[in-house]
């Protein structure tokens, strides 16, 4: 099987450090060649029709596009060349139709005409039906390496937010909520464009930057509890990260994605009702008793060994033009 990548153009891929998508369609390529495959990746931040028709996608047995905005010129493409094409959407609101622009809803509408869809959770895959989507949708999480993630037996701090500081993932929120609260709240990540009201008072809430991904990987696991209370995500890879790690979660429902939120080790946080510090305070004291469970939780259900084999499977599907529908399921 001949298989084409189309990412955004925005990062190297691997990427060096902070890259979510680029890592994701790295773990993509090495599956596939190790599963015998021939793999292409288009990495241009171009979505006219002729860097498109350059890279002669006809000749592929599949194209998987992972930047949702390029529908418009790829369907069209696909459907007149006659190449299968799955399409996959990484935007963190694409499952809350409510909060989409007038621009993201044109991207749906072009998304909508394709012939195939991957998905990172049931709530994208509904959302999708609802919006009049016909074809063919599976389901499938990111995944992790969890070998790569150290995980210590028990925390020498509190509770981290770990990602972009930006409105979406609500960090102002958090440390105006904290702000006469105990609770140790470190957070790390890039500086967003619109982290307006982002305020740490330097006592309890502290700013500390951005890690590498090595950090990520060593130092997560000094933390009892990982908190995300964005008010939009697909499926955030820090989650996958926190558990392989140790870390307990803290995370606003729309953060909870392809969870089996039965787990005692999972706080679901009304962001408008609960007291977010007693919350976290309460998770920070029962993680010890649950280090060993969550580490083994995410192996068991979100580690690339059991992604990616799918993830082939689903290409090699879409490939032969059987069009059975697979839904990975985490919480049986």
């Amino acid at each position: 099987m001949k298989v084409l990548l189309v990412a955004g153009g925005d990062l190297p891929i691997p990427p060096p450090a902070w890259g979510g998508i680029e890592n994701l369609i790295w773990q993509q390529s090495v599956a596939l060649r190790e599963a015998g495959h021939t793999v292409h990746i288009l990495n241009k931040k171009r979505k006219r029709t002729f860097s498109a028709l350059k890279a002669m996608p006809w000749r592929y047995d599949v194209v998987h596009l992972h930047l949702d905005a390029f529908s418009e010129v790829w369907v069209p493409l696909a459907r007149r060349f006659r190449f299968p094409l799955v399409i996959s959407t990484h935007y963190g609101y694409a499952a809350f139709p409510e909060r989409w622009s007038d621009y993201y809803r044109r991207i749906v509408g072009h998304m909508a005409q394709a012939d195939y869809m991957l998905v990172l959770s049931r709530e994208m895959r509904q959302t999708l039906l609802n919006q009049g989507f016909r074809g063919t949708i599976y389901v499938l999480p990111n995944g992790i390496d969890c070998d790569n993630v150290r995980c210590a037996p028990h925390a020498s701090k509190q509770a981290i937010v770990l990602g972009r500081v930006e409105a979406r993932k609500q960090q102002a929120l958090m440390t105006t909520a904290l702000n006469e609260h105990t609770v140790q709240v470190d957070f790390v990540g890039p500086m967003g464009e619109d982290a307006e009201g982002f305020a740490p008072n330097g006592r309890n809430t502290c700013y500390i930057g951005q890690w590498s991904r090595e950090q990520v990987h060593q130092d997560l696991t000094r933390y009892a509890c990982l908190v995300l209370l964005s008010d939009g995500e697909g499926h955030a890879g820090v989650v996958s990260e926190a558990m392989a790690a140790g870390l307990s979660l803290v995370l606003s429902p729309e953060a909870s994605h392809n969870l089996d939120l039965s787990r005692e080790w999972i706080h679901i946080v009304d962001r408008d009702k609960d007291n977010i510090g007693d919350v976290i305070a309460r998770a920070v004291q029962e993680n010890r008793q649950y280090r060993g469970d969550i580490r083994r939780y995410c192996v068991e259900n979100f580690d690339w060994k059991l992604i990616l084999p799918q993830y082939v499977g689903i290409l090699e599907q879409v490939a032969s033009g059987k069009n059975a529908s697979l839904t990975y399921d985490p919480c049986p």
